[in-house]
């Protein structure tokens, strides 16, 4: 018996943001990557050929990275943000922390975050605590760098 894949949760823009990626991995990347292997098939003997075996390496990641998209979008949830007055995934969310420093994160599933982005997973030290919360609430966030309190300034 196969074991049910536990399903991910993704936003709207993430599940297009995915199979966006999906669609060029499997097309113009896949083309690509296949036309430099055949290019370093070329050049000789295949064991003291750094190109080929880097283009190998290339090759196969590419199609490891299709696999688990397809996976991920085969168990994907595409999580409705509705009109709602607690934190929950889709949402973004402004914080105040000691000091008065605001910060803004967008609560996504963890397969979409990206702190450079300023999206948090919903499962992260920061989405966690924030999951459920009220405007006005105040919470701690425990982060492996320490504990700081904050107070949910604004829901959208």
């Amino acid at each position: 018996m196969v074991a049910k894949q536990e399903k991910i949760l993704l936003t709207k823009d993430g599940f297009k943001k995915l199979t966006k990626e999906l669609a060029m991995r499997e097309g113009e990347l896949r083309e690509k990557l296949q036309e430099t292997l055949n290019q370093m098939r070329s050049q000789g003997d295949l064991k003291e050929n750094d190109g080929y075996t880097m283009a190998v390496e290339d090759f196969q990641n590419n199609e490891e990275k299709i696999l688990e998209l397809k996976a991920c979008l085969e168990n994907a949830e595409i999580v409705q943000r509705k009109k709602s007055t607690t934190v929950g995934i889709g949402c973004k969310v402004t914080i105040e922390c000691e000091g008065g420093q605001l910060k803004t994160f967008y609560i996504v599933g963890e397969q979409e975050s990206n702190p450079l982005e300023s999206k948090i997973s919903n499962i992260s030290p920061i989405g966690s605590s924030l999951m459920g919360k009220r405007e006005g609430m105040k919470i701690k966030i425990e982060t492996p760098s320490g504990s700081t309190n904050c107070k949910v300034v604004s829901i959208e």
